[in-house]
């Protein structure tokens, strides 16, 4: 096979390729079988209607079709994986010439990964920042297991905050009523925003019996659009009150709620974890330096057709995660007087700056010669197919979809990642009063399992 490389305007090339007459031959002939097998003719059985009958009741130019699909598939692939080539869209086809005993002749135009001028990415400057786990944190994160394994009793006292109380309600905005403007039994802690920011705020001191009204301004998204931003006047009438209780922070505490025999261990098993968290963090934030300076400091003209494609994938994403909050596209687009396309739009800066950075890390890598170790991959991949009840079967069907491919490209722009930070300058400094390195763990986040009693 003889390929020849033209390169057009934005990273377009034109490959013109010439497939050996053997080749063309033996193509032709399987698509006479095939179509032999598949065109009904009175008289023949399938699989036994002879060429010159095929060619005379359908064309030759059906026969070279058949043919065209056997062949340019394979020679494509082959002319792009010669020239070292890395397509990003699908080719534009032109067949110059298919004829028996003849070469097969045809051009293929096609965009390709546009080429990428990198900058310095070695000795790049970056801080690091010093892990200190204060006292403090430690005693948040008790304060907080503290709260969350508190007790409530029944109680004749006034409602605090923190407190819990059961109530019945009816809400009316312009004196009527409105979907979910009525409950009974609700429950409602003091202090907390709750479905009714500012409700259960404005019921702190009521004691059991109480009826009280009170005024709630409801959320510019309430799911009833008619009275969506608007004052509402609830009637509420408190049916119990119960009181919190707190558990000391004791040997006893830490028994309850962890694996831990005292209160030491415990805050010991704390500080270990919160300085994990916190580790994990500052290498986050290392990777976002690193990554950011080579990014800056690289030279490539996204193509149009990778940034509109990344852009559909973050809105389909986008609807994916409101569907999980219960919440449809179009839903979302009625409340919030937008539309898919705009939505679509205004993800294209983001778009581009994640294509670039791919495409950067990329070129780094194919510079470096960086790899994946297959270990690795596999181990990822075992990981992925855990659940399934037929892993193995799952992973050979990654290896043919471009799953596995796709888990060999974020590995490997994973080790671009910590060879930027092997060869970086860092400068360790002081952590400060609000670094999110400091923080404890946030709600639903990096939660130490054991801390949590689990």
């Amino acid at each position: 096979m003889d390929v020849r490389l033209e390169r057009l305007e934005k990273n377009k090339v034109r490959l013109e390729v010439e497939v050996e007459k053997d080749k063309v031959n033996a193509a032709i002939e399987a698509a006479v079988r095939t179509l032999s097998r598949r065109v009904k003719v009175p008289g023949f059985r399938p699989g036994r209607v002879p060429r010159s009958i095929l060619e005379a009741r359908l064309g030759k130019e059906v026969i070279y079709d058949e043919a065209l699909e056997l062949l340019l598939p394979e020679a494509y692939s082959q002319a792009v994986e010669a020239e070292g080539l890395d397509p990003i869209d699908k080719p534009e086809v032109e067949v110059v010439k298919i004829e028996e005993d003849q070469p097969l002749v045809f051009k293929a135009t096609v965009e390709v990964k546009p080429e990428v001028k990198l900058g310095n990415y070695k000795g790049i400057a970056i801080t690091k920042q010093k892990v200190e786990i204060t006292d403090e944190q430690v005693e948040a994160v008790l304060k907080d297991l503290q709260e969350r394994h508190a007790t409530f009793a029944a109680s004749e006292e006034a409602a605090a905050p923190g407190d819990l109380v059961m109530v019945d309600f009816t809400a009316t905005v312009d004196g009527q009523t409105f979907e979910g403007g009525r409950a009974e039994n609700m429950p409602l802690v003091i202090g907390t925003p709750g479905y009714f920011p500012g409700l259960s705020q404005s019921l702190e001191g009521v004691r059991k019996g109480e009826t009280r009204e009170v005024k709630v301004g409801l959320p510019e998204n309430f799911h009833v659009r008619e009275v969506a931003g608007k004052e509402a006047v609830f009637n509420v009438t408190v049916k119990e009150v119960h009181k919190k209780r707190l558990a000391p922070l004791d040997d006893e505490f830490a028994k309850d709620v962890s694996e831990f025999a005292t209160l030491a261990e415990l805050k010991e098993n704390i500080k270990k974890r919160l300085t994990e968290v916190a580790e994990r963090r500052v290498r986050e934030d290392m990777e976002n330096q690193a990554v950011r300076a080579v990014v800056a400091g690289a030279e490539v003209e996204v193509p149009e057709v990778l940034i509109a494609r990344r852009a559909h994938t973050l809105l389909h994403n986008f609807a994916h995660e409101l569907e999980h909050r219960g919440l449809s596209l179009e839903k979302y687009c009625e409340l919030k007087n937008t539309t898919p396309e705009k939505i679509e739009k205004e993800f294209r800066p983001v778009a581009e700056e994640q294509v670039k950075t791919e495409l950067v890390l990329d070129a780094i890598a194919k510079a470096e010669a960086l790899s994946v170790e297959p270990d690795k991959l596999e181990a990822a991949l075992n990981v992925m197919a855990a659940r399934s009840k037929e892993p193995e079967k799952l992973k050979a069907r990654w290896a043919e979809d471009g799953t596995q491919a796709a888990v060999e490209r974020s590995l490997l722009r994973e080790e671009v990642v910590s060879f930027l930070l092997e060869h970086a300058e860092v400068t360790e400094k002081e952590p400060t009063q609000d670094s999110g390195s400091q923080d404890g763990p946030g709600e639903g986040e990096d939660k130490p399992k054991d801390v949590e009693g689990e």
